[in-house]
């Protein structure tokens, strides 16, 4: 009997499907049987809050190909204006680059291509309002600025979260403890997780745990890499769900089920989804 199913969480949305950190990313994610979404934020030069994991922009928008734009060097999140960002294509690349096989195989075809197209970069008050509108959940990660307004980016956030009054639909994330620790100073009554990559992860997990309780975080959000047999119990023990990123092959899905992940954050939610729902059909009944 499963004593754990976990929530599908999807990596930047479906992105194997659909423009990854885009509101199609996001719908196509609830389309494919998610729980929520796994989305990325970074503060523009005007400090309006974006959706995007990269501090640069050439590999998942047009502004390579745009004149009006300032020179190679500055096609920065945090060097251009949301008025700026607004005129991005940020959908028509998937297409060009398939990053995942989807287009070759047939699985996106070109009615969705023709759709992604012209798709633009949300801000975090549309990404916010379009989760709770459909009843969603989004994990939120702040990014690191690299130097850049930190701080700002998390006023930003706590900002629109309050504004839309997501708080029930989202949990904030980050590599920095820094960052949490601050933005629980701002909007408490949202949790938070703690990202830890493999290199973090060889930390003793007593360690880890000293370090989720004194953030009171809700959740450990680890790299699959990081986890070992019986890591996830012994985090769950402690009291923390353990949201496990990036989770895409059917064996590591099983082993995530096995071992008690809270949540399996992936590029392949309709895969996780299926395999999980499998899971539930083989279960003795009653």
């Amino acid at each position: 009997m499963l004593a754990v199913v976990p929530e599908v969480w999807a990596h930047r949305g479906a992105r194997s499907v659909a423009p990854e950190n885009t509101l199609a990313a996001a719908r196509a994610a609830l389309a494919q049987g998610a729980h929520g979404w796994e989305l990325d934020v970074r503060i523009t030069r005007d400090g309006a809050i974006v959706v995007a994991h990269d501090q640069g922009l050439r590999r998942v928008t047009n502004i390579a190909g745009l004149p009006d734009m300032p020179p190679r060097p500055k096609h920065l999140v945090s060097h251009l204006s949301l008025d700026q960002i607004r005129r991005l294509d940020a959908g028509s690349w998937f297409a060009r680059r398939d990053p995942f096989g989807t287009v070759a195989s047939g699985q996106v075809g070109a009615e969705d291509l023709k759709y992604f197209a012209g798709e633009t970069i949300p801000t975090l008050a549309e990404a916010l309002s379009w989760t709770l509108g459909a009843g969603f959940f989004a994990n939120v990660e702040v990014k690191d600025m690299l130097g850049g307004d930190d701080r700002g980016l998390v006023r930003g956030v706590a900002a629109e979260i309050k504004k839309t009054g997501a708080f029930r639909h989202v949990l904030v994330s980050s590599f920095r403890q820094k960052s949490l620790e601050y933005f629980r100073t701002l909007c408490p009554q949202v949790p938070v997780g703690l990202l830890m990559d493999e290199t973090a992860l060889r930390l003793p997990t007593q360690e880890i745990l000293v370090r989720l309780k004194d953030l009171e975080a809700k959740a450990l959000h680890p790299s699959l890499g990081g986890l070992w047999a019986g890591r996830i119990h012994d985090i769950r023990a402690g009291g923390f769900d353990v949201n496990v990123y990036t989770v895409n092959q059917a064996g590591d899905i099983l082993r995530m089920v096995r071992d008690g992940a809270t949540a399996i954050i992936t590029d392949y939610p309709a895969r996780t989804h299926a395999v999980l729902q499998s899971l539930l059909k083989d279960q003795p009944r009653g």
